[in-house]
């Protein structure tokens, strides 16, 4: 996690989940519960990008069959800025 400040939240699971991080940490795959929560968080956010990145290459196949709207630039200006942050 270098250059990337922490901060500490409580984050109640139900058994089932609070089980699975358990079972990921006593197996070795993650050292603790904190980065199993973290590679979750993680996939979840390239999850999201893979996503909007098919919906953008959706909007515009086809030789931009029709004209960007609004809503397409700004999905794209959040998409980039959500990948400098990260």
């Amino acid at each position: 996690m270098a250059g990337m400040a922490s901060k500490t939240i409580e984050v109640l699971l139900p058994g089932e989940l609070s089980g699975y991080v358990q079972r990921m940490v006593k197996g070795g795959r993650y050292q603790d519960a904190s980065e199993v929560v973290r590679d979750a968080l993680r996939r979840m956010e390239a999850t999201e990008l893979a996503d909007e990145l098919k919906q953008f290459e959706r909007a515009f196949a086809g030789g931009h069959d029709r004209s960007e709207t609004e809503d397409d630039i700004q999905r794209v200006e959040a998409a980039v800025q959500a990948g400098r942050k990260g």
